[in-house]
């Protein structure tokens, strides 16, 4: 008769463990389950975020690219002479061979060159001229994506040096020819 109990007992005991072996593991499940369901839901509200941020930003760059274009065209450039700093109109540079209506030319072409260089990832700021040798141009830009900075120097030669933001090291260097 004991030994009828105790294998009763102890089969209510496994029986028992194993319920709640059961019970915890299908609590974990839905506990799995439910923030797999959060995560989706809150990875769609972010691809919707995105493409809204992104469709935005499209109009942003599109505006900006344009109001780029209407700056472009600059008519003066800023020019530095030893100490001294002045502005003047671009006409005055059109007879070098690198002026500021064909200095872009060369330093996209110079980018594109590059291994792995793409100038439509960069954004140009106004070129400046420097009255040193026989006339440097020098261009300050920036990557898109926000993270990079760049700064150009272009010689009457046709040499395009391709420098780190800061100009602490120097990046490329590259003969450009334009026809």
């Amino acid at each position: 008769m004991m030994k009828k109990l105790l294998s009763t007992i102890t089969i209510i005991a496994i029986l028992g463990i194993l319920a709640a072996v059961g019970f915890f593991g299908y609590n974990k499940y839905q506990e799995v389950e439910l923030e797999k369901n959060k995560l989706q839901a809150q990875q769609k509200i972010n691809e919707d975020n995105n493409s809204q941020s992104d469709s935005k930003t499209v109009n942003d760059e599109s505006q900006n690219n344009s109001q780029e274009q209407d700056n472009d065209g600059g008519q003066t450039v800023k020019v530095h002479e030893g100490s001294s700093e002045r502005t003047a109109d671009k006409d005055e540079f059109s007879d070098l061979k690198v002026n500021r209506d064909n200095v872009f030319d060369y330093v996209i072409a110079a980018v594109n060159q590059t291994e792995g260089g793409d100038a439509s990832l960069i954004k140009f700021q106004q070129p400046e001229f420097s009255a040193q040798d026989d006339g440097i141009w020098r261009i300050a830009a920036n990557n898109k994506s926000g993270h990079g900075s760049y700064t150009f120097i272009v010689d009457q030669d046709g040499t395009v040096q391709i420098w780190d933001g800061l100009m602490n090291e120097k990046i490329e260097e590259q003969k450009v020819t334009i026809e």
